[in-house]
Protein backbone atom coordinates (compact mmCIF):
# COMPACT_ATOMS: atom_id res chain seq x y z
CA UNK A 1 0.00 0.00 0.00
CA UNK A 2 1.86 2.99 -0.69
CA UNK A 3 2.61 6.11 1.34
CA UNK A 4 -0.22 8.95 1.96
CA UNK A 5 1.43 12.07 1.63
CA UNK A 6 -0.74 14.02 4.07
CA UNK A 7 1.12 17.38 3.76
CA UNK A 8 0.87 17.15 0.06
CA UNK A 9 -2.34 17.06 0.01
CA UNK A 10 -3.09 19.73 2.64
CA UNK A 11 -0.70 22.05 0.86
CA UNK A 12 -2.51 20.89 -2.98
CA UNK A 13 -6.12 21.73 -1.30
CA UNK A 14 -5.11 24.93 0.16
CA UNK A 15 -3.66 25.96 -3.59
CA UNK A 16 -7.05 24.89 -4.56
CA UNK A 17 -9.12 26.75 -2.55
CA UNK A 18 -6.85 29.94 -2.76
CA UNK A 19 -7.15 29.09 -6.69
CA UNK A 20 -11.44 29.39 -6.30
CA UNK A 21 -11.05 32.07 -3.73
CA UNK A 22 -9.45 34.16 -6.55
CA UNK A 23 -11.57 33.47 -9.15
CA UNK A 24 -14.26 34.50 -7.14
CA UNK A 25 -13.16 37.55 -6.44
CA UNK A 26 -12.09 38.44 -10.00
CA UNK A 27 -15.84 37.74 -11.01
CA UNK A 28 -17.25 39.62 -7.96
CA UNK A 29 -15.25 42.61 -9.38
CA UNK A 30 -16.03 41.98 -12.79
CA UNK A 31 -20.34 41.97 -11.74
CA UNK A 32 -19.20 45.01 -9.54
CA UNK A 33 -18.17 47.00 -12.93
CA UNK A 34 -21.20 45.76 -14.78
CA UNK A 35 -23.48 46.74 -12.39
CA UNK A 36 -21.83 50.10 -12.14
CA UNK A 37 -22.26 50.44 -16.32
CA UNK A 38 -25.75 48.93 -15.68
CA UNK A 39 -26.12 52.20 -13.12
CA UNK A 40 -24.59 54.87 -14.77
CA UNK A 41 -26.26 53.30 -17.97
CA UNK A 42 -30.01 53.67 -16.32
CA UNK A 43 -29.32 57.16 -14.99
CA UNK A 44 -27.65 58.97 -17.61
CA UNK A 45 -30.80 59.77 -19.38
CA UNK A 46 -32.30 61.16 -16.54
CA UNK A 47 -30.20 64.59 -16.65
CA UNK A 48 -31.06 67.20 -18.41
CA UNK A 49 -29.32 68.85 -21.15
CA UNK A 50 -28.14 71.45 -18.96
CA UNK A 51 -26.91 69.37 -16.24
CA UNK A 52 -29.92 69.82 -14.19
CA UNK A 53 -29.96 67.54 -10.95
CA UNK A 54 -26.75 66.67 -12.04
CA UNK A 55 -25.90 66.19 -8.20
CA UNK A 56 -28.93 64.75 -6.75
CA UNK A 57 -28.73 61.71 -9.81
CA UNK A 58 -24.77 60.96 -8.81
CA UNK A 59 -25.19 61.01 -5.37
CA UNK A 60 -28.63 58.90 -6.10
CA UNK A 61 -26.49 56.65 -8.63
CA UNK A 62 -23.43 55.87 -5.91
CA UNK A 63 -25.71 55.12 -2.55
CA UNK A 64 -27.21 52.45 -5.17
CA UNK A 65 -23.49 51.05 -5.91
CA UNK A 66 -22.54 50.95 -2.48
CA UNK A 67 -25.67 49.03 -1.38
CA UNK A 68 -24.61 46.50 -4.57
CA UNK A 69 -21.52 46.53 -3.27
CA UNK A 70 -21.89 45.68 0.03
CA UNK A 71 -24.64 42.63 -0.85
CA UNK A 72 -21.83 41.57 -3.01
CA UNK A 73 -18.99 41.86 -0.62
CA UNK A 74 -21.22 40.06 2.23
CA UNK A 75 -22.04 37.25 0.13
CA UNK A 76 -18.24 36.15 -1.10
CA UNK A 77 -17.21 36.93 2.32
CA UNK A 78 -19.94 34.15 3.32
CA UNK A 79 -18.71 31.91 1.01
CA UNK A 80 -14.96 32.13 1.60
CA UNK A 81 -15.34 31.84 5.42
CA UNK A 82 -17.40 28.75 4.43
CA UNK A 83 -14.62 27.24 2.44
CA UNK A 84 -12.24 27.81 5.22
CA UNK A 85 -13.98 25.74 7.36
CA UNK A 86 -15.72 29.07 9.60
CA UNK A 87 -19.48 28.06 10.31
CA UNK A 88 -21.23 30.86 8.74
CA UNK A 89 -24.48 29.57 9.52
CA UNK A 90 -24.92 31.36 13.03
CA UNK A 91 -23.49 34.61 11.30
CA UNK A 92 -26.30 34.47 8.26
CA UNK A 93 -28.91 33.92 10.97
CA UNK A 94 -28.10 36.86 13.36
CA UNK A 95 -27.88 39.08 9.91
CA UNK A 96 -31.14 37.69 9.51
CA UNK A 97 -32.51 38.04 12.11
CA UNK A 98 -31.43 42.07 12.24
CA UNK A 99 -32.34 42.58 9.13
CA UNK A 100 -36.02 42.00 10.24
CA UNK A 101 -35.75 43.94 13.28
CA UNK A 102 -34.50 46.82 11.32
CA UNK A 103 -37.02 46.12 8.90
CA UNK A 104 -39.81 46.31 11.64
CA UNK A 105 -38.51 49.17 13.00
CA UNK A 106 -37.56 51.01 9.80
CA UNK A 107 -40.90 50.54 7.62
CA UNK A 108 -41.50 53.96 7.41
CA UNK A 109 -38.32 55.19 6.35
CA UNK A 110 -37.56 52.62 3.91
CA UNK A 111 -40.70 53.60 2.49
CA UNK A 112 -39.83 57.78 2.62
CA UNK A 113 -36.18 56.64 0.69
CA UNK A 114 -37.92 54.27 -2.01
CA UNK A 115 -40.43 56.61 -2.55
CA UNK A 116 -37.91 59.85 -2.88
CA UNK A 117 -35.70 57.31 -5.21
CA UNK A 118 -38.73 57.03 -7.09
CA UNK A 119 -39.70 61.05 -7.74
CA UNK A 120 -35.87 61.65 -8.47
CA UNK A 121 -36.06 58.40 -11.61
CA UNK A 122 -39.46 59.43 -12.62
CA UNK A 123 -38.74 63.29 -12.33
CA UNK A 124 -42.15 63.21 -11.08
CA UNK A 125 -41.73 67.20 -9.68
CA UNK A 126 -38.30 69.13 -9.56
CA UNK A 127 -36.95 71.76 -6.98
CA UNK A 128 -38.44 75.62 -8.14
CA UNK A 129 -41.85 73.51 -8.96
CA UNK A 130 -44.79 74.68 -8.17
CA UNK A 131 -47.08 71.34 -7.21
CA UNK A 132 -50.27 70.66 -5.27
CA UNK A 133 -49.16 67.30 -3.17
CA UNK A 134 -50.00 65.62 0.46
CA UNK A 135 -52.12 68.63 1.07
CA UNK A 136 -50.36 71.16 0.54
CA UNK A 137 -49.85 73.54 -2.71
CA UNK A 138 -46.49 75.55 -2.91
CA UNK A 139 -42.94 75.50 -4.45
CA UNK A 140 -40.42 72.71 -3.79
CA UNK A 141 -37.46 73.83 -2.05
CA UNK A 142 -36.15 70.90 -0.85
CA UNK A 143 -36.18 67.25 -2.62
CA UNK A 144 -34.57 64.92 -0.14
CA UNK A 145 -34.15 61.15 0.08
CA UNK A 146 -36.67 60.96 3.63
CA UNK A 147 -38.91 64.24 2.79
CA UNK A 148 -39.78 66.88 0.79
CA UNK A 149 -40.25 70.48 1.78
CA UNK A 150 -42.71 72.92 0.13
CA UNK A 151 -43.16 76.88 0.63
CA UNK A 152 -46.96 77.90 0.57
CA UNK A 153 -47.85 81.04 -0.37
CA UNK A 154 -48.03 82.49 2.66
CA UNK A 155 -44.38 81.42 3.28
CA UNK A 156 -45.06 78.61 5.68
CA UNK A 157 -42.41 75.91 5.17
CA UNK A 158 -43.89 72.33 5.00
CA UNK A 159 -41.80 69.46 5.67
CA UNK A 160 -43.68 66.10 3.94
CA UNK A 161 -42.27 62.76 4.32
CA UNK A 162 -41.67 61.04 0.63
CA UNK A 163 -43.98 58.23 1.40
CA UNK A 164 -47.07 60.42 2.14
CA UNK A 165 -46.86 61.71 -1.29
CA UNK A 166 -49.19 59.88 -3.62
CA UNK A 167 -50.45 61.83 -5.58
CA UNK A 168 -48.66 65.42 -7.42
CA UNK A 169 -50.31 67.65 -9.83
CA UNK A 170 -47.32 69.80 -10.93
CA UNK A 171 -48.22 72.88 -12.00
CA UNK A 172 -44.89 73.32 -14.35
CA UNK A 173 -44.66 70.44 -16.37
CA UNK A 174 -45.46 71.13 -19.67
CA UNK A 175 -47.37 74.10 -20.93
CA UNK A 176 -50.15 75.23 -18.91
CA UNK A 177 -53.70 76.62 -19.86
CA UNK A 178 -55.01 79.80 -18.03
CA UNK A 179 -58.73 80.95 -18.69
CA UNK A 180 -60.29 83.89 -17.32
CA UNK A 181 -64.15 84.11 -17.16
CA UNK A 182 -65.93 87.82 -17.87
CA UNK A 183 -69.39 88.28 -16.04
CA UNK A 184 -71.13 90.04 -19.50
CA UNK A 185 -74.72 91.88 -19.42
CA UNK A 186 -77.00 90.80 -21.97
CA UNK A 187 -76.83 94.59 -23.51
CA UNK A 188 -73.48 94.18 -24.61
CA UNK A 189 -73.42 91.83 -27.75
CA UNK A 190 -71.41 88.48 -28.25
CA UNK A 191 -69.24 90.73 -30.90
CA UNK A 192 -68.62 92.82 -29.10
CA UNK A 193 -66.90 90.65 -26.79
CA UNK A 194 -65.40 89.10 -29.59
CA UNK A 195 -63.45 92.71 -30.00
CA UNK A 196 -62.50 92.64 -26.67
CA UNK A 197 -60.76 89.45 -26.79
CA UNK A 198 -58.64 90.35 -29.73
CA UNK A 199 -57.76 93.60 -28.71
CA UNK A 200 -56.45 91.65 -25.32
CA UNK A 201 -54.90 89.22 -27.20
CA UNK A 202 -52.93 91.87 -29.50
CA UNK A 203 -51.82 93.98 -26.29
CA UNK A 204 -50.90 90.99 -24.49
CA UNK A 205 -48.64 89.63 -27.60
CA UNK A 206 -46.86 93.26 -27.99
CA UNK A 207 -45.76 93.13 -24.19
CA UNK A 208 -42.07 92.60 -24.53
CA UNK A 209 -41.92 91.43 -20.87
CA UNK A 210 -44.50 89.01 -20.86
CA UNK A 211 -45.14 87.89 -24.85
CA UNK A 212 -41.96 84.98 -25.00
CA UNK A 213 -43.82 82.86 -22.51
CA UNK A 214 -47.16 82.41 -24.58
CA UNK A 215 -47.55 79.51 -26.46
CA UNK A 216 -51.29 80.21 -27.45
CA UNK A 217 -52.72 83.53 -28.05
CA UNK A 218 -55.96 84.56 -25.80
CA UNK A 219 -58.91 83.89 -27.60
CA UNK A 220 -62.27 83.17 -26.69
CA UNK A 221 -63.29 80.07 -25.96
CA UNK A 222 -67.29 80.42 -25.77
CA UNK A 223 -70.10 81.58 -23.24
CA UNK A 224 -69.90 79.24 -20.37
CA UNK A 225 -72.85 79.83 -18.64
CA UNK A 226 -76.56 81.72 -19.22
CA UNK A 227 -78.24 83.53 -16.23
CA UNK A 228 -81.21 85.48 -15.79
CA UNK A 229 -79.48 89.03 -16.37
CA UNK A 230 -76.54 88.15 -17.34
CA UNK A 231 -73.87 85.29 -19.38
CA UNK A 232 -70.05 84.12 -18.96
CA UNK A 233 -67.80 84.21 -21.54
CA UNK A 234 -64.66 82.79 -21.34
CA UNK A 235 -61.20 83.42 -22.48
CA UNK A 236 -58.14 81.00 -22.71
CA UNK A 237 -54.90 80.59 -23.67
CA UNK A 238 -51.53 78.42 -23.28
CA UNK A 239 -48.38 79.67 -21.55
CA UNK A 240 -45.23 78.91 -20.59
CA UNK A 241 -44.63 76.29 -17.27
CA UNK A 242 -44.33 79.04 -14.33
CA UNK A 243 -45.54 82.20 -16.43
CA UNK A 244 -49.19 80.98 -16.41
CA UNK A 245 -50.47 83.61 -13.49
CA UNK A 246 -47.87 86.68 -14.32
CA UNK A 247 -49.93 86.11 -17.67
CA UNK A 248 -53.57 85.72 -16.30
CA UNK A 249 -52.89 88.71 -14.02
CA UNK A 250 -52.14 90.72 -17.21
CA UNK A 251 -54.69 89.52 -19.06
CA UNK A 252 -57.48 90.59 -16.59
CA UNK A 253 -55.89 93.80 -16.09
CA UNK A 254 -56.10 94.34 -20.00
CA UNK A 255 -59.86 93.25 -19.80
CA UNK A 256 -61.11 95.74 -17.03
CA UNK A 257 -59.16 98.79 -19.25
CA UNK A 258 -61.18 97.47 -21.96
CA UNK A 259 -64.30 97.44 -20.29
CA UNK A 260 -64.01 100.69 -18.77
CA UNK A 261 -62.52 102.21 -22.33
CA UNK A 262 -65.63 101.36 -24.02
CA UNK A 263 -67.98 102.40 -20.94
CA UNK A 264 -69.24 99.08 -20.42
CA UNK A 265 -69.52 100.22 -16.35
CA UNK A 266 -69.53 97.52 -13.85
CA UNK A 267 -71.54 98.26 -10.73
CA UNK A 268 -70.46 97.96 -7.07
CA UNK A 269 -73.22 95.62 -6.10
CA UNK A 270 -73.68 92.70 -8.86
CA UNK A 271 -71.15 90.38 -10.52
CA UNK A 272 -72.45 91.48 -14.27
CA UNK A 273 -70.79 93.96 -16.52
CA UNK A 274 -73.72 96.24 -17.82
CA UNK A 275 -73.91 98.33 -20.41
CA UNK A 276 -74.12 101.80 -19.22
CA UNK A 277 -76.47 100.86 -16.38
CA UNK A 278 -76.93 98.16 -13.45
CA UNK A 279 -78.35 94.63 -13.81
CA UNK A 280 -79.78 93.79 -10.09
CA UNK A 281 -77.50 90.36 -9.94
CA UNK A 282 -76.00 90.29 -6.45
CA UNK A 283 -72.59 89.02 -5.62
Amino acid sequence: MPDINVNQITKTNILKDIIIILIILVLSKILLEAMSHFINKAFSNKMDEDGYRKVRIETLSKNLYTVIRFIIGFIIAMIVMDMLGINTRSIIATAGIGGVAIAFGAQTLVKDIVTGVIIVVDDTFRVGDWIIAGGVEGTVETLGMRHTKIRDYDGSLHTIPNSQITTVQNLNSGPMRFDCNIYLSYDVPYEEVLDIVDSVAKKLKADDKLSKYLIEDVSLFGIMEIRESSYIARTTAVAVPGHQWELGRKERKLIIDEIYHRDLNPSIQVVAIANGKDSNEEI
